[in-house]
């Protein structure tokens, strides 16, 4: 097969998801130091990435060699490297999936402590039992 075909197609599926694990690694780093404005940035740069990701497939799958891969030692270990790095990836975007939660329930818990020291006598409890200032307690009332 000649190296400006399949080859290529697949060479640039792997960077293309080599660059996802970096960013993937980045955006552990930016939830572990909170740093909000590198994770929205980090995050327009996967979903750009993701779409270039799903175009090489298409790219892929409508190459006229693809029939011919699994014949292909070359193109078969690209497309195991491809299956690894994309296996990396997801487990490294689940690691930041649970980073995530992680520091909303830290968040969620910090500003229900916020809430009952601001104002304690108008503390209550909304529908999914979290703590709430009760903002209308007392408002409503014209005696």
């Amino acid at each position: 097969m000649s190296d400006t075909g399949i080859h290529a197609l697949i060479g640039a599926q792997q960077e293309r998801l080599s660059t996802l694990l970096r960013l993937l690694e980045q955006e552990t780093d930016a939830l572990l130091e909170r740093d909000a404005d590198k994770i929205e940035a980090l995050l327009k740069q996967k979903l750009a990435l993701l779409d270039q990701i799903a175009g090489g497939d298409k790219a892929l799958e409508s190459h006229p060699q693809v029939a011919d891969i699994k014949a292909d030692t070359d193109a078969m270990a690209g497309v195991t490297r491809c299956r690894e790095t994309l296996a990396e990836c997801q487990v490294k975007n689940q690691h930041n999936n649970q980073l995530a939660d992680q520091s909303l329930a830290s968040l969620g818990r910090l500003q229900q402590l916020l809430n009952a020291t601001r104002n304690p006598n108008a503390l209550t409890y909304n529908q999914e039992g979290s703590t709430t200032t009760g903002g209308r307690l007392g408002k409503v009332i014209k005696a």
